[in-house]
């Protein structure tokens, strides 16, 4: 079979459709291909999700887009692949062109890596991906909580963050996760991005706080923390129950989050929290 070209969706504009029901087409079950904009994960694509991605490559024969294969942001050092998507039968003769271009391209950025999430249950993609260099890390479950019915009461001392508090919750953020990069440049950014920063006072002191993203009909929560000195005390389940108050008051329909496999801790809050597992992706991290 010949080679298909590679081109960046940014030449061919008019395939944008295309490429989105290529996308589209593997939803969440046998072929499903997970979106690497976590907000994102498990929802049905748009071009605007296309927009968001910091490069879209897309293999086509003649004028017809047979694959596509996003790039996400994720680090200064890493991003997130969302796909190869194929159409049905073509992965391995049109996939391998697609993650070879995109790698070139990483390498010429000084980018050290890549990652990816696999639904478990697309073994045909975990394959192939393997078979391309990558190798699994954990497994990580995408949770879900419609915010329609039995909503907690909003929790006493949870409020959006102010600019005045921006520096504590900003700290705060990074101590529970100094990987992440959210607090860069600074949260009055990630705001202007359409993140949300809530946080919970207690004795006049912030003792946890979280990020959430708009993501369409659905808000994702991107982290919560709790301080270390103030860990067991019940003060993140009071966190997210003002949260899915405020939410909710805000109109959105359910609110998303992804918990790895492993964290039995945070796994139990968010399932007496009324969350619940829509699916399971594999992490797969792989060279540039």
């Amino acid at each position: 079979m010949n080679q298909p070209a590679i081109i960046d969706l940014d030449q061919r504009p008019e395939l944008t459709a295309r490429v989105v029901a290529l996308f589209a087409a593997c939803a969440p079950g046998r072929d499903h291909v997970v979106c690497g904009i976590p907000a994102r994960m498990g929802l049905t694509p748009t071009a605007d999700d296309l927009k968001r991605c910091s490069g879209v490559l897309v293999a086509t024969r003649g004028a017809q887009a047979v694959a596509a294969l996003a790039i996400c942001p994720y680090s200064d050092q890493q991003v997130t692949f969302w796909g190869p998507a194929a159409i049905q039968g073509a992965l391995a003769a049109v996939g391998a062109p697609l993650v070879a271009a995109a790698r070139r391209a990483l390498g010429a950025a000084d980018f050290a890596s890549t990652r990816t999430l696999v639904d478990v249950r697309n073994r045909d993609l975990r394959r192939f991906l393997i078979g391309h260099g990558f190798s699994a890390w954990k497994d990580d479950h995408i949770c879900e909580r419609e915010l329609a019915a039995a909503l907690p009461e909003a929790a006493a001392g949870v409020r959006l963050t102010a600019r005045r508090h921006h520096d504590v919750v900003a700290d705060l953020l990074t101590t529970a996760f100094p990987d992440s990069g959210h607090a860069t440049p600074d949260l009055a950014t990630r705001e202007r991005e359409g993140f949300r920063h809530y946080h919970l006072e207690d004795g006049g002191e912030i003792v946890a706080a979280a990020a959430v993203e708009d993501g369409g009909r659905r808000s994702w929560l991107k982290l919560i923390a709790v301080r270390p000195d103030r860990r067991g005390s019940k003060a993140g389940k009071r966190l997210l129950g003002g949260i899915l108050h405020h939410e909710a008051q805000r109109g959105f329909a359910a609110i998303g989050l992804e918990v790895l496999a492993d964290n039995a801790i945070g796994i139990g809050l968010f399932e007496r929290m009324g969350f619940t597992r829509r699916f399971t992706a594999t992490v797969l991290v792989g060279p540039v």
